[in-house]
């Protein structure tokens, strides 16, 4: 379970205290990537490893990192970096320079204490958040993560997801609105066509009567 499992059970001080080593490295990853780690860590320690996993997961397929590297190492080296990401034309050249450019190794990481652990992992998520924004062409707010993490989705599902969001015009935000039954019925059926669409690529030997009712039987439906 990685470092996670190491963790002592004062997970809402611990949490506390990464935050605060996420504000102070401001200066070093900028505001945007910054309020996003803060975000991330409003997500329970146990969620949010399996959000990590998903992110790395999504994130490998899409190019962004390579098979070798991880979320902890990314925030590592953005919080040694003498560059922020605004200094860059895209967040993915900024993972590039960080990838060349920037040194972590793993002997380091060990050796550091779990709040500066967890602030690092906050970080890299959020990059990886931003990145996989970049290649998908859609604003993904980190509630997305910790929702499809509630719902159970695995990342080929989630990949999907985006996909026929993306082709439908759909926002991430309209699907947490769908979820909390907050849309119009055209907006609704517009959420549900592309959720159906994606269970169509996903389980094409399924009859669609099922996924409709895979669809609407969602958690939180």
């Amino acid at each position: 379970m990685g470092f996670f499992s190491s963790l002592w059970e004062g997970v809402k001080s611990l949490a506390s205290k990464a935050v605060s080593v996420v504000t102070n490295s401001v200066k070093k990853v900028g505001e945007v990537i910054v309020e996003g780690a803060k975000k991330f860590l409003e997500i329970e320690i146990e969620k949010l490893e399996v959000v990590k996993d998903i992110l790395e997961t999504i994130a490998k397929a899409l190019g962004i990192i390579k098979p070798e590297e991880n979320v902890e190492e990314l925030g590592d080296k953005a919080m040694k970096a003498e560059k922020k990401p605004e200094e860059f034309d895209s967040i993915n050249q900024y993972i590039d320079y960080l990838r060349t450019q920037i040194h972590s190794s793993k002997k380091e990481l060990e050796k550091l204490a779990p709040e500066e652990k967890l602030a690092r992992v906050s970080i890299g998520s959020a990059l990886l958040s931003k990145a996989i924004e970049e290649k998908k062409s859609l604003e993904i707010p980190v509630e997305f993560w910790k929702e499809a993490v509630r719902l159970g989705l695995n990342s080929k599902e989630i990949d999907e997801y985006l996909n026929k969001f993306k082709e439908a015009g759909v926002k991430p935000e309209e699907f947490l609105k769908y979820l909390k039954r907050e849309l119009n019925i055209n907006d609704e059926e517009k959420v549900e066509s592309a959720l159906i669409n994606a269970y169509k690529e996903l389980e094409p030997n399924l009859d669609i009567k099922d996924i409709e009712e895979k669809v609407i039987s969602l958690p939180g439906k």
